[in-house]
């Protein structure tokens, strides 16, 4: 009898050798795929630095040890 854990560890072992496996690609990629993916990035590095910039005080006060002046506002 499969419990659970182990269905789940089979689903997860074919689904890595079904990625290791290589296969023809029948795909065009037209000229506009590779600014869409540049902006992909560019979103990534700025939403990045929003997260870090809302969340500086307190990754600030992780680092050093000492807590979190109360006159600082995260938002």
């Amino acid at each position: 009898m499969l419990f659970r854990s182990d269905i789940g560890l089979i689903l997860v072992a074919l689904a890595l050798v079904s990625i290791a496996l290589p296969s023809a690609a029948q795909a065009y990629v037209d000229p506009g795929t590779g600014s869409f993916v540049i902006q992909g990035i560019i979103a990534a590095v700025v939403g990045a630095g929003v997260a870090i910039k809302m969340f500086w005080s307190r990754i600030k006060s992780a680092i050093t040890g000492k807590p979190a002046s109360s006159e600082e506002d995260d938002g």
